[in-house]
Parts: C-alpha cells; sequence; structure tokens
C-alpha cells in the first residue's frame, strides 16, 4: 500500500504541479483572494482581513493565511497563490485511495484515485487558487478518519478537527461533514459512537478552535462581519441566486457530467447501483459513499444560488 501511495503521490504531483504559475490569476474569486492574502502580510493583521484596504469578511482565514505564508517563501506570483491548492489536490487523490482501500480492495482505490486524477475539471479546480480543493480535501479528510475512528480512537478523535479546517476553509461548505456522518450512523444504526470520548474532546476542541477566531472577528468588525461572513454566505446564498449564479433544481444533473468528464456519467449510474446492492445484498460497503454523493448533490441543488 505504501508503495501504492508513493507511486499515486508522484503521478498527482506531476499532473497538478506541473506549469502551476502558467497563465495570469483567473477572475473574479482567485484575484479577490490572492489580493486578499496579499494584504495580511502588507498590514501584518492576521485576525481582521482587507481588500483594497477595507475590512473582508467574506470568507474564514485558513486560505489566506496559508497563502500569505506562501508569497513569504516564493514571492508574489501565480505559483505561490495556488500552491496549497494544489498540494489539497495532491492529498485528495491519495485520501481517495486510501478510502477505496478501506471500503473496498487496493484495486478499487487505485482505480478511484486515478478516476479522479483524470476528471478535467479537478485538475483545473486544483491548479486555482481558490477554496474548493481545500474544502474537498478536509471534507474527504473528516470521512477517512471517521472510517478508521471506529476502530482506532485517536482518528475518531480527529475527525472534528478535520471538520474545523474545513470550516476555517470555506464556512458553512463544511455543513456536509456532519449531515453525511449522522445520516451513516442513522444508516449503520451506530449511535453509541455519537458518545465515544475521543469523539466528543475532539468536538470540543474544534468549536474551541473556531469559536477564538470567529469571537475575534466579530469583535473586530461587528455588524458588517455579521451581514458579510453569516446573512450572505448562509442566508442569501441559500434562498436567492447571487450574482446572476441562476438555476433550477436540476442543474448540476447537467453540470457535473459535463464538468466530471470523462467519469461523471459512470458516477451517476453507479449510484443507484449501488443503492440496489445496499438494499438486496446487504453490501454495507457502499452506504458512506451512497450518502455522501447523494447528499452533495441534494443540498446543492436545492441551495438558490448555482457555482
Amino acid at each position: 500500500m505504501k508503495k501504492n501511495l508513493l507511486y499515486l503521490g508522484i503521478i498527482s504531483a506531476i499532473v497538478i504541479l506541473w506549469k502551476l504559475g502558467s497563465g495570469s490569476v483567473c477572475s473574479w474569486d482567485e484575484g479577490v483572494y490572492g489580493a486578499v492574502s496579499k494584504e495580511i502580510l502588507k498590514t501584518g493583521d492576521w485576525i481582521n482581513l482587507h481588500w483594497r484596504g477595507i475590512p473582508w469578511s467574506d470568507k474564514p482565514p485558513l486560505c489566506f493565511w496559508i497563502t500569505a505564508f506562501s508569497y513569504k517563501i516564493f514571492g508574489y506570483n501565480e505559483f505561490s497563490l495556488r500552491l496549497f491548492s494544489a498540494l489539497c489536490g495532491i492529498g485528495t487523490v491519495l485520501l481517495t485511495y486510501l478510502i477505496g482501500v478501506k471500503l473496498y480492495s487496493k484495486k478499487a482505490g487505485i482505480i478511484a484515485a486515478l478516476s479522479l486524477l483524470t476528471s478535467l475539471h479537478f485538475i483545473w479546480s486544483s491548479k486555482m487558487g481558490m477554496l474548493d480543493i481545500p474544502l474537498t480535501f478536509f471534507i474527504t479528510l473528516s470521512f477517512l478518519l471517521f472510517i478508521l475512528g471506529e476502530k482506532n480512537k485517536i482518528f475518531l478523535f480527529l475527525c472534528p478537527i478535520s471538520f474545523a479546517l474545513a470550516f476555517f476553509t470555506k464556512s458553512m461548505g463544511a455543513g456536509i461533514i456532519p449531515i453525511v456522518l449522522f445520516l451513516y450512523i442513522a444508516a449503520t444504526r451506530k449511535f453509541k459512537i455519537l458518545l465515544n470520548p475521543a469523539l466528543l474532546i475532539g468536538a470540543f476542541f474544534s468549536i474551541a478552535i473556531l469559536f477564538i477566531w470567529h469571537w475575534a472577528a466579530l469583535s473586530a468588525y461587528g455588524e458588517h462581519f455579521v451581514n458579510e461572513y453569516l446573512v450572505s454566505n448562509l442566508f442569501d446564498r441559500t434562498t436567492t441566486a447571487l450574482d446572476g449564479h441562476t438555476g433550477d433544481f436540476l442543474t448540476y444533473f447537467g453540470v457535473i457530467p459535463n464538468k466530471g468528464r470523462p467519469w461523471a456519467m459512470i458516477g451517476f449510474c453507479l449510484i443507484p447501483v449501488a443503492l440496489w446492492r445496499i438494499l438486496k445484498n446487504k453490501e454495507s460497503e457502499h452506504i458512506l459513499p451512497v450518502i455522501w454523493a447523494s447528499t452533495v448533490l441534494l443540498i446543492f441543488s436545492v441551495v438558490k444560488t448555482k457555482l
């Protein structure tokens, strides 16, 4: 398994890091995120984010902190801006392999990892200095840690910590983690795990980590923080189509086969097949993948803003 991880890591690095710094900064988000990260170093303020010299609290700070460190090491350039996303892309390929091995087999893990690495939009997103791939990495890490935590408590402790990092990356987007895990626990009737001391202690530390920055930002920004960070990101994005990103409930059923080329249609077809095998043959290994894929698709189909 270690050799497979090594080979997959090398192949992923070649695919994702190749010409990472080529091409200009992409509008709109990548340019904004790069500027916010740059202003951290200019102002020396690591708590209160700024864009064009004014307070900016649209997103949590983790990716901007890491990008600021990347700027200090490699300078202000496209490579520095995109490095963290690229590393998370490589990490997500490796996590996909490990989940495949844990649920199925080494062969399945390799196929899953290579399918992800040859999905065109995943490669493109990994090469962009945005938040989607880091969020995907921490979500995937949380699920792997939970699976491993069923037998090893240290991983169960780390699972909520990974959730905190996901929340620090893209706030409410991390809500996928507790929703999927609760549905998985309910489907497998493993409710006792919710009272496991390792999970509870990890949850306490996770909440504490999140509370410190949010309290500091709220104290500094006040009403601006509430309006931009909470109201805009949670309520407005859910109930209205922001910035012209319109669509209906079926929007992503067209978007995913296009941007998920060449494997997305196969994935769509496999979800009902796996569900059938769960119900007919009691193959429990499919439960988490089916809940994971279906929940993400359902939630984002309901949300009014389509991105």
